[in-house]
């Protein structure tokens, strides 16, 4: 919904406000991911620009936004929308891109102990998920911390196997582990070991052997900076 403040088509305020705001196919977005058009925000005064992230923070309070307004608080570099980023994170809403934005704003004001809170106490598994893809691909190892490496490590042991699959993905991005490239023949894929393991379903065991193997494979000095633990089997 646009805000009460209606521009004339032409105003590069109008402008801001039909690609944040305007109609858009809700499910290809979802699908292929949301795109903002931050040229836009060239156009605009410094006034304007703040008109800007005060009616994309306006709109975000009110749930009144998709995940648009967030891109565009991220470009915008918005301190103001770090509090309500975090509380996205912790509720599940659109958390992917919640953390893209925290990123872009100032990768140092991730609140690490509310996310690695959220990681092991969370039981959505679609916030899961766009947690742990957030993850691999806007932080790293340094910005994030032993203790979120942590809470990843345990979800190798979560019953849903999208979930492990990202978890795995993740820190092996994060403690530079390799991997098979997704184009690797098949004979490839079958002897990545690690792999194997959090494929296997219903398997406990073989999800904590994944635990361990991934500890012997992290180079020791980067363990030694950042080290990961594996629970006691109960």
């Amino acid at each position: 919904m646009l805000p009460n403040a209606i521009s004339t088509p032409d105003t590069p305020l109008a402008v801001f406000r039909r690609a944040y705001f305007g109609s858009i196919d809700q499910y290809l977005a979802w699908h292929d991911g949301y795109q903002a058009d931050t040229a836009c925000f060239d156009a605009l005064s410094p006034a304007e620009r703040t008109q800007a992230e005060t009616e994309l923070l306006t709109a975000l309070r009110n749930r009144d936004a998709d995940a648009r307004a967030l891109l565009g608080l991220g470009h915008l570099r918005s301190e103001e929308a770090l509090p309500l980023l975090h509380y996205f994170v912790r509720q599940g809403f659109e958390a992917h891109y919640a953390l893209m934005a925290i990123a872009q704003i100032n990768p140092a004001g991730l609140d690490c102990t509310l996310l690695a809170e959220v990681l092991t106490t969370a039981t959505n598994t679609t916030q899961l998920i766009n947690l742990l893809v957030g993850l691999h691909e806007v932080f790293t190892l340094p910005q994030l911390g032993a203790p979120v490496a942590r809470a990843v490590l345990r979800l190798f042991t979560h019953p849903d196997y999208l979930i492990r699959y990202h978890a795995l993905n993740a820190l092996r991005h994060l403690y530079h582990v390799p991997a098979p490239s997704p184009t690797a023949s098949a004979a490839a894929l079958r002897a990545d070991t690690l792999f194997g393991l959090i494929c296997r379903k219903r398997a406990p065991r073989a999800y904590r052997q994944a635990q361990q193997l991934f500890l012997a494979q992290v180079p020791a000095a980067t363990l030694q900076l950042f080290p990961l633990s594996v629970d006691k089997a109960r």
